[in-house]
């Protein structure tokens, strides 16, 4: 007797609907799986072969493209032998002509002998003889028509001397120094500014804060107002700064330039 293979799904579904639901997903389930598990597979191939494909097309397409290009063959001729031997010798360079001599006089410097010891032959050419001729050892005779040879230079001369520029300290940035410039005059400075009379009779007041560059030998270089209430009050100030007289600043035991602030304060009593 054969025997029948049990089956889970109809042991359950024995006494339920069985022409839709969950019946027919479950019956169905390992073939859409198997299915849907072929279709993966070959997209992933597909995927993975198309870029070897496409590659493999270019490079045929490109061979074909090659194997039309047309290869031109240029026959050149052929070279004359060397034959060093019976080549014949070059012609001989043309040696510029001489320039033509120029009359000589022997030029006798002074020299303080005794009367007796001077050789009285002998003089000493003026300067309007030594502008016609060239002077030398001895008298030679030359041609009255040559010209004095000059000799042409590079044309560079001596280089100029290169001074270099000084770096201008930052005004934002903090410079540690020994000691610091101090104005020897700014009480004579004041007193020239004054009170303007204008800002006076308006009744503008406040501080006028200006920074000052002060160079290594302690005078005034440039300045930047940092702040003020009125133009009046800065005109007055920035027209005596120029004027104004330091001790230089001090790092490392040598004089710097060095930023320092100063304020000018106008006050109404």
């Amino acid at each position: 007797m054969a025997s029948v293979a049990f089956d889970w799904d109809d042991k359950l579904f024995a006494h339920r609907n069985k022409a839709y639901g969950a019946y027919f997903l479950r019956k169905n389930y390992v073939r859409h799986t198997l299915r849907a598990l072929i279709i993966a597979i070959s997209a992933i191939a597909i995927g993975i072969a198309v870029p070897f494909v496409k590659a493999y097309i270019e490079a045929k397409l490109e061979g074909l493209n090659r194997g039309k290009k047309k290869t031109v063959i240029t026959e050149l001729m052929e070279p004359p032998p060397i034959d060093k031997k019976n080549e014949p010798p070059p012609p001989p360079v043309e040696q510029p002509p001489p320039p033509p001599q120029r009359a000589q006089i022997k030029f006798v410097p002074p020299q303080v002998v005794k009367e007796e010891e001077a050789k009285k032959e002998e003089t000493i050419a003026n300067i309007d003889t030594l502008m016609k001729v060239d002077p030398g050892t001895k008298d030679v005779e030359g041609d009255p028509n040559a010209i004095p040879e000059i000799s042409e230079g590079d044309g560079q001369g001596q280089p100029a001397e290169v001074v270099e520029k000084e770096e201008e300290p930052d005004p934002n940035a903090f410079i540690a120094v020994e000691k610091e410039p101090q104005p020897v005059n700014i009480d004579e400075i004041k007193k020239r500014i004054g009170y303007p009379p204008l800002a006076k009779e308006a009744g503008i007041q406040g501080k006028v804060i200006v920074r000052v560059l002060v160079g290594k030998n302690g005078r005034y270089e440039k300045h930047i107002v940092l702040r003020s209430p009125h133009k009046l009050l800065t005109e007055a100030v920035e027209k005596e700064l120029p004027n104004l007289e330091f001790t230089p600043g001090i790092q490392a035991g040598k004089p710097i330039k060095v930023w320092v602030t100063i304020p000018f304060d106008f006050q109404l009593r």
